[in-house]
């Protein structure tokens, strides 16, 4: 089993979005876009959006592969407003469940913050996560994000309401 962490590129947009409405498939309370909603983008928006930018500000999304196989995904962006281009933001994060547990969500994750750790001016990274999300919450935890608000009702998708909890890791101190 040979697990390889690097840059999904832009000609693996479709490995990347059968991935991505897997998980929101089987995972929707973790995202904040519907299945409904991503499976009518066009391959062309998906495939612009692994394309690794560092100016104006950092983009790049991170893949986990096992044996070849893309099993997850955690993409990176730094904000792109001058007042708030000190911060990045990790998203859309989501390991398939035949790879979990094997370290590939903290290996992923990581990379995400290396990454963000590059870009100018960057000095935190924050992520969301639904509470009911646990072990998702104990990976961010241990990766030394911490809390930082709540958002209760912040998604609802079949009649259910889920809160949302942010989080941020200090990469430097300004």
């Amino acid at each position: 089993m040979r697990l390889e962490i690097r840059a999904v590129s832009p000609n693996e947009a479709e490995d990347f979005r059968a991935l991505r409405l897997r998980g929101l498939e089987e995972s929707p309370e973790a995202f904040g876009t519907a299945y409904e909603e991503y499976v009518t983008q066009p391959i062309e928006d998906i495939a612009a959006r692994l394309i690794p930018t560092t100016a104006p500000y950092g983009s790049v999304v991170i893949g986990a592969y096992l044996d070849g196989t893309l099993v997850g995904v955690a993409g990176c962006v730094q904000q792109s407003r001058v007042k708030t281009r000190h911060a990045a933001t990790i998203w859309g994060m989501y390991v398939a469940p035949e790879a979990r547990g094997h370290g590939v969500g903290r290996q992923l994750l990581e990379r995400a913050i290396a990454e963000a750790q590059t870009w100018p001016g960057v000095e935190r990274v924050t992520i969301t996560v639904v509470e009911r999300a646990t072990a998702a919450r104990a990976l961010y935890i241990g990766a030394g994000f911490q809390p930082f608000g709540r958002e209760v009702d912040a998604l609802r998708q079949n009649g259910v309401s889920d809160t949302m909890e942010y989080l941020a890791l200090r990469l430097f101190t300004p």
